[in-house]
C-alpha cells in the first residue's frame, strides 16, 4: 500500500473540505455542512464506505486496503462512513465472538489506524453508526461515538444529513443511514431503501446493513417559479468488505455478494450521477 504519510501538506490543504457541525443532538452531530466551494477540482466523489466488520475472521483486509488506495490516489475523493466499521461480537450479542479475531476494544483500535490515513488527509466527512456498533451499547456504550472522536469525524448513531457546498450545488443534499431489518428478496431490500428515500428533502440517500448492491432512482415533485418541476433522487445500497463463504451469509443460505461501495459524483456545473465501484 502506497505511504500516503509522504504527500505533501500543502496539496492536501488546497483540496480540504471546511466541515461544520449545524445541528447538534447531545454529543451526536445529525447535520453537517461540508463547504468545498474553494477546491481546485474539476469536480468531486464521494464514496461510501460501509459493513468493513473489521475483526470478523472474514474481513477482507487485502480488498479494503485496495479499495482505500484507490481512493486516496486521488485528491478530489472523499468519505461517508455508513456503520458496521467493526464486528463487535460480545457474549450478549447474536454473532458469537468466536467469529472475531479479538475484543471490540482492540478492534476499535485496529479500524482507526486502518481508517487513519482518510483522517490525516480530511477525507471524511461524516458517519453514522450500525448496529454493530451498538452491539457493546448494553455494557459499554456505543462504540462508534470512540471511533469517531478518534477519527475527528461528525457522528450519528441514526440518521446523519450532509449539505455539501460545491460549484453550482448550492448545496448537494445526502442522507446517509446505516439500514434495518433482515430483507433476503431484492423487492425487500428496495422497500427499506426506498422508505429512507420518502425522508428529509435530499437528493442521495446512502444505506448498507444487507450486504447487497443496488441503486434505485425516483422523482420527487417541487414547486419551482410558478411551475411544478421533477427533482431526480438516487439511492444508494452499498453491500459490505465481509467474505461470504463460512460466514453466517452462505449458513443461512443468504444471497451471496461482493464488494460494491455507492459513489456520488458532482460535476462543478451541477450535474451529478451516481455509480457502483
Amino acid at each position: 500500500m502506497t505511504d500516503w504519510s509522504k504527500i505533501a501538506r500543502a496539496r492536501i490543504a488546497a483540496f480540504a473540505p471546511q466541515i461544520i457541525h449545524l445541528h447538534a443532538e447531545n454529543d451526536e452531530t445529525k447535520l453537517v455542512n461540508v463547504d468545498l466551494r474553494k477546491s481546485k477540482a474539476d469536480h468531486i466523489e464521494i464514496s461510501h464506505l460501509t459493513d468493513l466488520q473489521y475483526g470478523h475472521k472474514n474481513f477482507m483486509t487485502a480488498r479494503f486496503l485496495a479499495y482505500l488506495d484507490w481512493i486516496l490516489s486521488c485528491d478530489y475523493r472523499y468519505v461517508i462512513l455508513g456503520g458496521d466499521l467493526i464486528d463487535a461480537a460480545t457474549v450478549l450479542s447474536i454473532g458469537s465472538p468466536y467469529e472475531n479475531t479479538g475484543e471490540p476494544i482492540d478492534q476499535v483500535s485496529g479500524v482507526i489506524e486502518l481508517l487513519s490515513p482518510l483522517a490525516k488527509d480530511n477525507r471524511l466527512l461524516g458517519y453514522v453508526g450500525g448496529n454493530h456498533e451498538r452491539r457493546t451499547m448494553r455494557t459499554f456504550g456505543d462504540v462508534g461515538r470512540l471511533i469517531a472522536k478518534q477519527l475527528g469525524v461528525s457522528y450519528s448513531r441514526g440518521v446523519q444529513l450532509l449539505d455539501v457546498w460545491y460549484g453550482d450545488h448550492r448545496p448537494f443534499r445526502i442522507s446517509v443511514w446505516h439500514g434495518s431489518g433482515g430483507a433476503r428478496t431484492k423487492g425487500a431490500k428496495a422497500q427499506m431503501l426506498h422508505r429512507f428515500m420518502g425522508q428529509a428533502d435530499s437528493t442521495c440517500y446512502l444505506v448498507g446493513h444487507l450486504h447487497d448492491a443496488m441503486v434505485l432512482f425516483d422523482w420527487r415533485q417541487r414547486r419551482h417559479r410558478g411551475k411544478i418541476k421533477l427533482q431526480k433522487i438516487a439511492g444508494i445500497m452499498s453491500s459490505s468488505f465481509l467474505a461470504y463463504w463460512n460466514s453466517y451469509a452462505e449458513a443461512a443460505a443468504m444471497s451471496p455478494s461482493d464488494t460494491m461501495m455507492g459513489r456520488i459524483i458532482l460535476d462543478r456545473n451541477g450535474h451529478w450521477e451516481v455509480t457502483m465501484r
